[in-house]
């Protein structure tokens, strides 16, 4: 005799009742990846600078004043 496999989990959640389903995570830094000048805002590189406090305007580094000109792209 052949044995059948037997979903206990299956069984159970419908015993039982299952959790509800997890809500989604959020995306910390916004949604898909936009391209530059999209109606949807600035790419997702300039989005994480912002959030880390980073001006349009200022520049890179320890100093804030090594690297002003952005790479073109």
């Amino acid at each position: 005799p052949q044995m059948k496999y037997r979903d206990r989990a299956a069984e159970r959640r419908e015993k039982q009742g299952g959790p509800d389903p997890p809500e989604p995570k959020r995306r910390k830094f916004g949604g898909p990846p936009a391209a530059h000048g999209d109606a949807e805002g600035p790419p997702l590189g300039c989005r994480m600078l912002q959030a880390m406090g980073w001006k349009e305007g200022s520049g890179l580094g320890r100093r804030r004043a090594e690297v002003t000109v952005g790479t073109p792209g």
